[in-house]
């Protein structure tokens, strides 16, 4: 509950201004063609130099109205190699998110992503042309409601969620064993609140909700059932701060079937992911029933700068939480840190849902189309998916960790900047081979984007990244960094040229590092 929070606050500074709310009519929607030529050549680690014709289809769209705001950003990329080595690929990767205002109060929630991740084992590592790749696919819907019913105040959400990877995310690389890979999940989220602002029949604001989340993964029928209800109070103490506490119950279990086991008693795998044995029962594999508590402070100077910063207990033991968000004229910064116990499918489909705002700027490789791993906004509803997208698991884990991202745009200059660290701890049956009950995976990160414009016909777009996955057990730690330039120039109206230059760098483990250089020439037009 605290953690889908803490990630929506990461595009919580838009949410200020709703689709109801919105006051300028603004309908842009560009449709384009591309086709560029790509070379790959190898610096180190072997392999032959590759070269690569790419197509590529998509469209940007931004809509506001009265009562609805849209943006999307989605691409189509086929790639058609030259020689054997060169093998052709197909990448979809794109955003999607919009609200619909439906009356006062009610509004429309949806949004979708496409993207790209490797198979090879080299976890959280761009995809390359040459690399072994899955594309993953996750979306939500649910309606939001808000109203004041005299001095209390009531809201209400619901959130479907849907989560899929097409290809086993952990293919054996090197002898190393991996099974028990991500499939698709259906997620649901509930949750509601009624409550009075302080001052108004107290000195103590006083707000009672309570939520439920279901989820059901196809990987051995895995079910994750979470409810959860408290009371919180605020005491403001200033102008700018309050005190805030609260306290409540929750009740946590995952469940999940035994795998299919051979002759030899030992579990079938297929396409890497374990063969469920339907006549199973459903186990307990995590049962947590307790009260939950926490306390904090709350800081608003202002309305473009909020602060919440809580401790408490919860799974057992202490939980840390909070936020900080500001919104400055053309310029945003968001950092969280969170704790909760979650799962890659409930959390890509929450880093979905905390995409807002407009004026998207999806950060791609010009090389693959794929994504570089954050989307920017300086109107503060932008979003990282590194993390969500690193060390795809079936598991359920306890989910630690910390995220920031800053935009800004000032005259012809646009920065943004996506950090952040998480802990995996996973929750497993006992004698779980792949993954063991307690371990740790751990993921560093951070992108960099720039743009400048040079004149009205020019422009440069360049990016760095880098991430280290720390895996747990036998299976790949993976260190990857790389950069990238990109100079576009407009022939006319619609047609416009770009050169690219870049190079990517993989290390894992005691293999050697793969360190690739990049060059392409394009031609867009835009309709």
């Amino acid at each position: 509950m605290m953690l889908r929070t803490s990630l929506i606050l990461l595009g919580a500074v838009a949410l200020a201004s709703s689709p109801a709310g919105a006051q300028d009519r603004k309908v842009n929607v560009t449709p384009y063609l591309g086709v560029d030529q790509t070379v790959m050549v190898p610096l180190k680690g072997g392999g032959d130099v590759l070269t690569y014709t790419n197509v590529t289809a998509g469209v940007t769209a931004e809509l506001r109205t009265r009562r609805v705001e849209a943006v999307a950003d989605v691409q189509y990329n086929h790639s058609f190699g030259w020689g054997r080595e060169a093998t052709d690929q197909d990448v979809i990767s794109g955003i999607v998110s919009g609200q619909y205002a439906v009356s006062r109060g009610l509004t429309l929630n949806a949004g979708g992503l496409a993207a790209r991740v490797r198979t090879d084992g080299l976890s959280g590592a761009a995809t390359l042309n040459d690399s072994l790749t899955s594309q993953v696919y996750a979306a939500y819907a649910g309606p939001s409601y808000a109203t004041s019913l005299g001095d209390v105040d009531v809201t209400a959400s619901y959130r479907l969620g849907y989560a899929r990877v097409e290809e086993d995310v952990d293919a054996d690389l090197a002898g190393v064993p991996n099974a028990g890979a991500f499939a698709d999940s259906v997620s649901h989220s509930l949750t509601g609140s009624v409550g009075v602002a302080p001052g108004v029949w107290l000195p103590l604001g006083i707000i009672v909700s309570a939520g439920y989340d279901r989820e059901d993964a196809s990987q051995l029928d895995q079910r994750f059932e979470d409810g959860w209800g408290r009371v919180d109070a605020t005491l403001p103490v200033s102008p700018t701060v309050a005190l805030a506490g609260g306290v409540g119950y929750e009740r946590i279990k995952i469940s999940q079937r035994s795998p299919l086991l051979d002759s030899n008693g030992q579990p079938v795998v297929r396409n890497g992911r374990y063969v469920t044995d339907d006549n199973s029962p459903h186990a307990l594999i995590y049962d947590f029933d307790d009260i939950i508590w926490d306390v904090g402070v709350l800081w608003r100077p202002n309305r473009r700068t909020s602060l919440e910063a809580r401790v408490g207990e919860r799974y057992g033991g202490m939980s840390y939480s909070g936020s900080f968000v500001w919104q400055g004229r053309n310029q945003s910064f968001a950092l969280v840190v969170f704790d909760g116990i979650d799962s890659f499918g409930r959390i890509i489909t929450s880093n979905v849902a905390a995409v807002s705002g407009s004026s998207l700027n999806v950060v791609r490789n010009p090389f693959t189309g794929d994504f570089t791993g954050c989307a920017f906004s300086q109107t503060g509803g932008g979003q990282c998916f590194n993390d969500a997208l690193s060390g795809i698991t079936a598991a359920n884990f306890r989910y630690r960790g910390i995220a920031a991202q800053y935009s800004a745009q000032r005259g012809p200059w646009g920065l943004g900047v996506g950090l952040g660290y998480s802990q995996r701890k996973f929750v497993t049956p006992s004698g779980e081979t792949i993954l063991v009950r307690g371990s740790k995976d751990q993921n560093w990160y951070g992108t960099a984007s720039l743009s400048y414009v040079i004149d009205s016909r020019s422009s440069l777009d360049s990016a760095i990244y880098a991430s280290y996955f720390d895996a747990s057990g036998a299976r790949l730690d993976v260190l990857n960094m790389g950069a990238f330039t990109s100079y576009n120039r407009l022939i006319n109206r619609n047609l416009q040229a770009s050169a690219s230059l870049g190079f990517d760098s993989a290390k894992a483990d005691e293999l050697d590092a793969v360190i690739n250089a990049m060059g392409q020439v394009g031609l867009r037009y835009s309709f």
